[in-house]
Parts: C-alpha cells; sequence; structure tokens
C-alpha cells in the first residue's frame, strides 16, 4: 500500500515537470571567417606624382558584413620600411583624395586596410614604389639638328620657362641624349652631355655614324644630386649610360625632376 502509494507520489511530480519543461530553436549562426575582397588600384607603382597637386588614392574593397568605416590608409617614402597615418576608420567609397606631400622620395607607397564586422581584415600595399617630386620643367620646343664642318652635329632648342602645367618655372639646365635608334621613350637613350645653354655640339659624330636621333630634357635640380651625378660621366668615355640608368642611380638620392 505503502509502495503504491509513493509511486503516485513520483509519478505526478514527474508529470508535473514535464508540464513546465519547453524548448526553442535559435535562427542559425553565421560565423563569418572569410577576409575582404581588397586591391589597389592606384598608386600601384611606376606613377609619377606631383608635390602640390591633388591625386586620388583607388582601391576596390567587397565583402557581405563590412563595417560602415573600416578603411584604413598609410604611405611610405622609404619603400614600406616606415608607413605614416593618412585616413582612418572612413568609407569604403573606393577613392581618397590626397593632398601630395612636400617631401620627394622615388621609392614611395601607399598601403590601405579594410575589415568586416567579424574582425576578418585584409591590406595590401602598392606592388611597386611610385615617386613623388617636384612638377618637372615642359619639354624643350624647337630641337634642331645640322652637321657643321661636314662632321659637327649642332643640337640646338627654344628655351623653356614654364613647368608642364604652364605656369612659369625656370630649369637649372639641359640634358642631351642620343642614340641610332629612334626609340619611344627617353630611358633607352644615352645621357651625351649637361648644359645651361640652348645648344649643344655632339663633335665628329658624322664622322662614324650614318645616322643619329637626340633628344632634349630641361630639368630641375633642386638638391644637385643630378648635377653632381652627371660631373662624374664623361661623354668621351667608352662607357655609355642610358638615361634609364642614371634616373635608376638617382632612386636613392632624390631630388631631381
Amino acid at each position: 500500500m505503502k509502495t503504491a502509494l509513493l509511486f503516485s507520489i513520483l509519478y505526478v511530480f514527474g508529470t508535473g515537470l514535464l508540464a513546465l519543461t519547453g524548448y526553442g530553436t535559435s535562427a542559425p549562426v553565421i560565423n563569418d571567417t572569410v577576409d575582404p575582397s581588397l586591391s589597389l588600384i592606384a598608386p600601384n607603382g611606376g606613377e609619377n606624382w606631383y608635390i602640390g597637386d591633388t591625386n586620388d588614392i583607388l582601391w576596390n574593397a567587397t565583402d557581405t558584413n563590412l563595417d560602415p568605416n573600416s578603411v584604413y590608409l598609410w604611405y611610405s617614402l622609404n619603400g614600406g620600411a616606415d608607413y605614416i597615418s593618412l585616413a582612418e576608420a572612413i568609407a569604403n567609397s573606393g577613392s581618397y583624395a590626397w593632398e601630395i606631400p612636400s617631401v620627394q622620395s622615388n621609392n614611395a607607397r601607399v598601403r590601405v586596410k579594410v575589415s568586416d564586422s567579424f574582425g576578418n581584415f585584409s591590406q595590401v600595399a602598392s606592388a611597386s614604389p611610385f615617386s613623388i617630386t617636384y612638377v618637372p620643367p615642359a619639354a624643350p620646343e624647337g630641337v634642331t639638328v645640322n652637321i657643321v664642318n661636314e662632321v659637327d652635329a649642332l643640337i640646338a632648342w627654344q628655351e623653356v620657362t614654364q613647368n608642364i602645367y604652364g605656369s612659369p618655372l625656370n630649369p637649372d639646365g639641359y640634358i642631351v641624349l642620343y642614340n641610332e635608334t629612334p626609340y619611344e621613350t627617353d630611358q633607352y637613350y644615352y645621357y651625351l652631355a649637361m648644359t645651361t645653354g640652348l645648344s649643344y655640339t655632339h663633335q665628329n659624330v658624322a664622322r662614324f655614324r650614318d645616322q643619329m636621333y637626340y633628344r632634349v630634357i630641361a630639368f630641375k635640380d633642386y638638391r644637385g644630386a643630378l648635377a653632381k651625378l652627371c660631373a662624374e660621366l664623361s661623354p668621351d668615355s667608352a662607357e655609355k649610360h642610358t638615361w634609364g640608368e642614371i634616373l635608376q642611380a638617382l632612386a636613392t638620392k632624390g631630388g631631381v625632376k
């Protein structure tokens, strides 16, 4: 009798517990572990950006969970060894108007970082260096070549008085380049001379060459690096130096455009 009564009490108590028990199913929890897709469009290497100009840094970032203000920008003047903060927590607009700083560099880079609401992030830097320099002089016009004394080539040109934007600028001098082949770009032409005048005579060239092509570059030597380097080069030397090689040698010195 006592056993039956005890069983009945336990049964009633147990069914009461079951009546108080409930459960539910939550919505699926999404755990995003994928970094945002990010690419830097510009500057991505090889550009010439000028002090005082405003240029757009361009990037492309996509992710399903990007934070509203998740983009950070930096720039470097020493190839990425050190970075300087440029913008923090800005919108992912894909562009940022950057007023170029007044420090020259032939080894500049930009870095961009973007993150999502789950803490995933991506960052990329310029694939190769770009240049920050002063606005260069305009290219000399009216370049002519005349043979003098049947052997000498007299190269002459008009004076440059402005920069590439048309603002007044007096160059420090002119670089004369030459080659037997009419390459499209200056970098493959050989260095011949530096002068402050508006002409230069390539002596005895017609005696040994049937044809020759010349190019003249106006330059502004802000730190004297180009003048110092070219002073070590002799047009009579058997060793020839292309304009590309000279620019590469200046990359660690800067100060010329």
